[in-house]
């Protein structure tokens, strides 16, 4: 049971989420064949600054995809495990939610 002790509507949230990207991981989450939304390191940028929050694609990863989550002069890697099977219509589902 403690395995899942810090994952929350399918969300990780042992670290820190920048303020209003929350909701939209939790969308991720819910798609068929995401196992898991892992939010890692968040870094300050002084120049780059957006008025509402939101998700861009970085690239492919052998388990899913990296995302960047942009945030009022922060940004932070998002990494979305997904089934190998349904790798492909997960891609096609974040472009709704993401920036390609």
């Amino acid at each position: 049971m403690t395995r899942f002790r810090y994952i929350r509507h399918g969300v990780k949230r042992k670290h820190g989420i920048i303020e209003g990207i929350l909701p939209l991981l939790e969308q991720i989450s819910e798609i068929e064949g995401v196992e898991k939304v892992i939010p890692a390191s968040i870094a300050h940028s002084p120049s780059l600054s957006t008025p509402h929050p939101e998700l861009r694609f970085q690239r492919e990863t052998p388990s899913g995809f990296k995302l960047l989550a942009h945030s009022k002069r922060s940004i932070q890697e998002i990494f979305v495990v997904v089934e190998r099977s349904k790798k492909e219509e997960v891609k096609y589902k974040l472009k709704d939610l993401c920036f390609f």
